[in-house]
């Protein structure tokens, strides 16, 4: 789609879509790039707009960086604070713990290439969006470690596990397998977009989980 641009009273109007098409098109860039070597003429022939679209929209390079991490960070955290509510029993727990499973894995392969920005930046810490998983990012993860927390409180679960620990634990397996899924697609034929594959991969790490957080009778 080329750019189009219409003036009214000698002002640029540009399309509400224009943005959209920047963002899809960056984030692919700054994925397979990094910051530093992303293109912001490449993005721009990528998306079919005008150079000066960048600075309307974004302010520049750092903003449309941002903007990339703060729109999925918000997507997400919102989401996380409506599924992970405390729990009043065990199989609710295990049932919120499942859709947000769902949720997460569902929306990590939509959203491919942030996902994979995610992982890189958290390992360098990259400043430029450190508020940004402050804000956002960091605060599914704490979300979840409180609904474990209360769970704990009201012996739904094993008293002398860590909550943090358990968190991360659960955390890890479900973002290194979104990462690496690709891998067991092109080896063993395996992938999370299969909806038959993500549903057993789901119910299994449910089960081997919760067997392991749950009370022993």
């Amino acid at each position: 789609m080329v750019e189009k641009v219409c003036s009214f009273f000698g002002k640029k109007i540009i399309p509400a879509d224009t943005r959209d098409l920047i963002l899809a098109e960056a984030r692919k860039h700054f994925c397979e790039k990094g910051f530093e070597g992303a293109s912001i003429r490449d993005i721009c022939e990528g998306a079919k707009v005008n150079v000066s679209a960048i600075k309307y929209h974004f302010g520049g390079k750092e903003g449309l960086y941002r903007e990339c991490f703060k729109i999925y960070g918000e997507s997400r955290l919102s989401s996380a604070s409506k599924i992970l509510t405390k729990p009043n029993s065990f199989e609710e727990l295990k049932l919120r713990i499942k859709l947000f499973c769902e949720d997460f894995i569902k929306e990590g392969l939509e959203n491919m290439y942030t996902t994979k920005m995610i992982c890189r930046e958290i390992e360098t810490e990259n400043p430029l969006i450190a508020d940004i998983f402050q804000d956002t990012f960091l605060k599914v993860y704490t979300t979840l470690a409180e609904m474990f927390e209360d769970a704990k409180t009201k012996n739904l679960i094993r008293s002398d596990l860590d909550t943090m620990i358990i968190t991360s634990a659960f955390f890890h397996n479900l973002t290194t397998t979104l990462r690496v899924d690709h891998v067991g697609e092109k080896y063993f034929n395996r992938t999370l977009r299969d909806p038959v594959y993500s549903e057993l991969f789901i119910n299994n790490i449910i089960t081997i989980f919760f067997d392991g957080i749950k009370i022993q009778e």
